[in-house]
């Protein structure tokens, strides 16, 4: 039996939310100002795909010294969050408001 209700859904979107803001602040800085999804994985024990759909959809302050989030899981490394990130909702909010 399924006993959630529709508002404990938003309760946890907004718990993973927490939590990675949370993981940011505590994760170490590489070398280049990178934060790495490992060290984030690591921290909040979050699938990380989950975490990547997290940072893709809200907008986070990234620590002092921080310069972006690094995807380390292959030998080349891509940016996944960079410093100046807006939020896909905030962009697509945008973008809808230029249609009118």
């Amino acid at each position: 039996m399924n006993f959630e209700t529709n508002n404990e859904k938003p309760k946890i979107e907004e718990s993973l939310v927490k939590g990675v803001a949370s993981a940011l602040q505590k994760a170490p800085i590489r070398n280049s100002g990178r934060l790495y999804l490992s060290d984030l994985w690591a921290i909040t024990s979050l699938p990380e795909d989950l975490i990547i759909e997290v940072l893709s959809q809200n907008t986070f302050e990234l620590p002092e010294g921080a310069n972006c989030v690094v995807d380390d899981r292959r030998r080349k490394k891509r940016i996944i969050y960079p410093k100046n990130h807006k939020a896909d909702n905030a962009e697509n909010e945008n973008h809808d408001q230029g249609d009118n």
